[in-house]
């Protein structure tokens, strides 16, 4: 594949959240273009610590994030040339630590990410661990850390680039069913940025019984705008101005626990719009468990036959709540903080 068709970086983030990365660019890049991409490393994995730096929760982590990609202008040419956006990350626990090794990708077709990532959680990443337990052994003080982690994301890379254009493929795996603990509305215009967040009340047993099962609603309430608007300028650093991204889903994991975020979207009279449901995968507490395609359907029935949200949000579950937590600044988001992510 062509490199000035693909968006391509490999991150890895050490026991001490030391972080190194290889990532694909132009020669023709200018040393501040340049400068701007290897910053993308520390603004991709920095979500990724979230909630362990901010002492919310226990240390979820960010494991898959996907985008669609739209046109800007239909006249534009070269649009096409990308159709896939997305980040997939490996975490691997030993006795000194957690590491992390992300990969981002945007490229002209629809990647086979299962392919990826298992090259990347069943070998490039073991191979990292590996190397370094070995190399400790027999070099001793000789031992360069630095260039070992240079060379493992190098072959890394190259394995990751040569997989790249195989088509998605449709994988059997056991289908869970997930529960619905919150809806968040976006909607952006020329001078138009909203962003709510709906769910239980915040005196609800159900919101207490519920909020172990999540990072926090305060993190699930910034991750969608920050990615997208991290995207939208990975793809302007990269000069692909003809296209704009707009969240499909997250997957957070921690042991057991996994959150999915699935948004869905329309665009009328100038005005994007969207609803992203905030779901967990079924528990043993969890009740009125759906498949992710029934969420994703009725999200796409409320925005298509622009129905009313009050009247809707039912659909993903009878006891949330239509109030709204505004997500757009420092002091809302601190209300949600105080009034929905306490046990108390």
């Amino acid at each position: 594949m062509k490199q000035e068709e693909i968006i391509l970086g490999l991150f890895f983030a050490n026991e001490d959240n030391l972080v190194f990365d290889n990532i694909k660019y132009s020669e023709i890049f200018s040393d501040i273009k340049i400068n701007d991409i290897k910053m993308l490393s520390y603004k991709f994995l920095g979500p990724v610590f979230l909630t362990a730096a901010t002492g919310i929760g226990n240390n979820w982590k960010i494991e898959f994030i996907e985008t669609s990609l739209s046109l800007r202008d239909n006249n534009i040419e070269e649009a096409d040339v990308l159709q896939s956006f997305f980040t997939l990350n490996s975490s691997i626990e030993t006795q000194e630590g957690i590491t992390n090794l992300f990969v981002l990708i945007s490229s002209p077709y629809t990647e086979d990410t299962k392919l990826i990532y298992d090259e990347l959680s069943n070998y490039i990443h073991p191979s990292i661990i590996q190397s370094k337990i070995v190399n400790e052994n027999l070099l001793g003080s000789r031992f360069d850390y630095n260039k070992l982690i240079e060379s493992e994301l190098d072959r890394g890379i190259n394995l990751i680039d040569y997989s790249l254009g195989i088509s998605r493929k449709v994988y059997w795996e056991e289908e869970h069913r997930y529960y619905c603990v919150g809806l968040i509305e976006r909607k952006t215009g020329e001078e138009l940025r909203v962003s709510n967040l709906y769910t239980f009340n915040k005196d609800s047993d159900l919101r207490k019984r519920y909020l172990d099962y999540i990072p926090s609603y305060y993190v699930m309430s910034i991750l969608p705008d920050y990615y997208e608007n991290l995207i939208n300028e990975t793809l302007e650093i990269y000069n692909k101005k003809g296209v704009y991204p707009n969240i499909k889903r997250i997957e957070l994991r921690y042991g057991d626990k996994k959150v999915v975020y699935l948004e869905e979207y329309n665009i009328k009279n100038d005005i994007l719009k969207s609803y992203g449901v905030i779901l967990i995968q079924q528990n043993e507490e969890t009740e009125e468990n759906k498949k992710l395609s029934y969420f994703k359907k009725n999200l796409r029935l409320i925005l298509d036959r622009e129905m009313d949200l009050k009247d809707s949000l039912n659909k993903f579950n009878q006891h949330l709540e239509y109030e709204r937590w505004s997500t757009i600044s420092d002091e809302a988001l601190n209300k949600i903080d105080i009034f929905l992510d306490k046990d108390g």
